[in-house]
């Protein structure tokens, strides 16, 4: 399988520990390419850097510039040996960057344009593995990582290829990470071909507010943020920082912060509603409490102006067409559920045939329908889904098991087993610590997904329980049974919280929609319905044939749904208008569909053992 080296990432960690002693860094900066593209702005970052750890933050900095793999892990290996217990450390690459679903891996000089998957990894630079971890092995007090990676996209110039594409470290005490560029946008390189700044548009931001040690870190990264955004508007281009962070709001490089600039309520409160992890509120409706509660603060200009603009402000869209994009074939019998990875580089499958398989989608042409086969269950497996990493999936199978893989394929990494029928379904908390799985023996149960123990258990439902999903903050699970009802349930006691319908004909699916103020239900009575939170219901009817699932566009706009009349329809989600067909009445028709998270494409598992993707065309109305 080949695999594109050109994919980005911008990571920023910091993990704490003991009393510093030493500070020691090791900054790299990779343009000079043997066969990759060069990048223009690397050498200057890495010089930046350089100068303000050596100068104002007091480091001792080993400097590399275009080094090879061999030199590069040469001088690690000496960098290693120097850290003792306690020192706080830094680690800055500036360079090329790809991954291979699970970990983020450097590029050197010397690294190839293209190359099988396996011999690549092997070419290049585990940033989990082989840097990070053998720093933490040291036990550092502090580490400090920038990743700044894959600067210029050859296709598309002046961006850097979409920072999607890379697989994120998981977020763990005293940790700060931060994207230069949020999901599904480009990472700027340049505001032009005239911009002769020596940095890229994150570096210059956050280079300045490196120099004062005494200024609070995350009060820097987060006035970062807003000035990049900025930057970026001013060239109509969308790069607005993503901050995930469990770091101290008053840590600083001096150790104490200068009383003169503690961080006030207003700004606590700022810096809060924008670090708080990679799902929870939406971003809107904090920008809207944050400026109810501060009307006239020096950030309610910011918050008006996010709130004034996509997405916040809504343009309503039409569909304007339907296409077919590709197909993906591999399975042997019916596919059953699909999902879409978070980042849209992948898709996975789950089939008739006993397996499931992961599908690259998102890359480049060349590597489009590529597939991982995931083997292990005895019986028809009837979902899978990633979880928020996409490091893991999920699959649930008539076997009576759930099972818990690496995106990489080799057997499962857990079989959850305590079920005692089918296994329906079964996804992912959007936190990943927990998965939850929907049985024919009428339970849903929780479990920890890194120890399979069971840790709660739904009981209630009288018959087969079909689906069971998380709302977007995990505090809520609602469930479709055989028994016709939809129930929410509280996700930490198990209690039951409302009973959203109870009908006389199964209930095959239900799902939240992305901000939680709707549900949506697909029915054997042949109808989705749309359900708010004060029980008003919009019906959607045309299907001649029990419905298999309904999902919701990312933004909530549009209603997609599958049923056994062999086809998939779209409809307009509030006026419940249908819009367009897919597959309509062919043979091979709809099992399953799911939107991309950027709602330009439509995945539909079909019962022939194909998939097909559909390409989405909105315009404003």
């Amino acid at each position: 399988m080949f695999r594109g080296i050109l994919i980005c990432l911008m990571f920023l960690g910091v993990a704490l520990g003991a009393d510093a002693k030493t500070k020691r860094a090791l900054i790299v900066g990779v343009g000079d390419y043997e066969q990759l593209p060069d990048l223009h702005k690397t050498t200057g970052d890495a010089t930046g850097y350089s100068e303000a750890f050596e100068g104002q933050l007091g480091f001792e900095v080993t400097r590399l510039i275009d080094p090879g793999t061999i030199e590069f892990l040469e001088a690690l290996d000496g960098f290693l040996q120097s850290i003792e217990p306690g020192d706080e450390v830094a680690f800055i690459f500036s360079g090329h960057g790809w991954s291979d679903g699970a970990d983020n891996f450097l590029a050197l000089r010397d690294a190839p344009l293209e190359s099988s998957e396996f011999a690549l990894r092997r070419q290049t630079v585990s940033l989990s593995n082989d840097v990070l971890a053998e720093i933490k092995a040291r036990r550092p007090g502090l580490l400090f990582a920038i990743i700044d990676a894959c600067r210029d996209n050859p296709f598309d110039t002046g961006t850097r290829s979409v920072t999607r594409g890379l697989s994120r470290l998981e977020i763990v005490p005293g940790t700060l990470v931060v994207y230069a560029a949020g999901a599904r946008q480009k990472a700027l390189d340049r505001l032009g071909p005239e911009d002769d700044s020596p940095y890229s548009v994150f570096t210059r931001s956050l280079l300045p507010r490196l120099g004062d040690p005494e200024i609070p870190l995350l009060r820097s990264v987060d006035e970062t943020r807003s000035e990049v955004a900025v930057l970026a508007s001013s060239i109509n281009h969308e790069q607005r920082p993503a901050i995930y962070s469990d770091v101290s709001l008053d840590y600083c490089f001096a150790g104490e912060c200068r009383t003169d600039v503690a961080l006030d309520q207003e700004t606590v409160d700022w810096v809060e509603i924008s670090s708080v992890g990679y799902t929870a509120v939406d971003p809107c409706t904090k920008y809207a409490r944050h400026l109810e509660k501060y009307p006239d603060g020096k950030f309610a200009e910011v918050a008006r102006r996010n709130l004034a603009n996509p997405p916040c402000a809504r343009t309503r869209l039409q569909l304007k067409s339907v296409s077919w994009f590709g197909d993906l074939s591999g399975h042997t019998d019916e596919v059953y559920g699909v999902d879409y990875s978070p980042s849209g580089r992948f898709v996975a499958s789950a089939s008739a045939d006993h397996t499931a398989r992961l599908w690259i989608v998102g890359m480049t042409p060349s590597l489009y329908g590529q597939s991982t086969e995931l083997n292990g269950h005895t019986a028809p497996v009837l979902t899978v889904r990633f979880s928020p990493n996409e490091e893991r999936l999920i699959t649930a199978s008539e076997d009576g098991t759930a099972r818990i893989w690496s995106s990489l394929g080799e057997e499962a990494r857990l079989v959850l087993d305590g079920h005692d029928n089918v296994v329906a379904y079964a996804e992912y908390s959007p936190f990943g610590d927990r998965v939850v799985t929907a049985s024919y023996d009428k339970t849903v149960r929780v479990w920890n997904s890194r120890s399979g123990e069971e840790i709660l258990r739904l009981s209630g439902h009288s018959a087969a329980v079909r689906s069971a999903r998380y709302n977007a903050d995990a505090s809520q699970i609602v469930t479709a049974s055989n028994d016709g009802t939809v129930r929410v349930w509280d996700a930490e006691t198990g209690q039951q919280v409302r009973m959203v319908e109870s009908g006389e004909l199964p209930a095959t699916y239900a799902t939240f929609s992305a901000n939680g103020d709707r549900i949506l239900v697909a029915s054997a009575d042949k109808s989705a319905r749309v359900w708010d939170d004060d029980g008003n219901m919009l019906e959607l009817t045309g299907h001649e044939a029990p419905l298999w699932n309904a999902t919701f566009s990312t933004d909530g706009e549009f209603v997609a749904t599958s049923a056994m009349d062999l086809s998939g329809k779209i409809w307009d989600a509030e006026t419940g208008a249908f819009l367009a067909g897919v597959q309509d009445l062919s043979m091979y028709g709809a099992n399953w569909v799911e939107f991309s998270p950027d709602g330009k494409r439509l995945l539909v598992s079909m019962k022939g053992g194909g998939l097909q993707l559909w390409e989405l065309t909105f315009g404003a109305d």
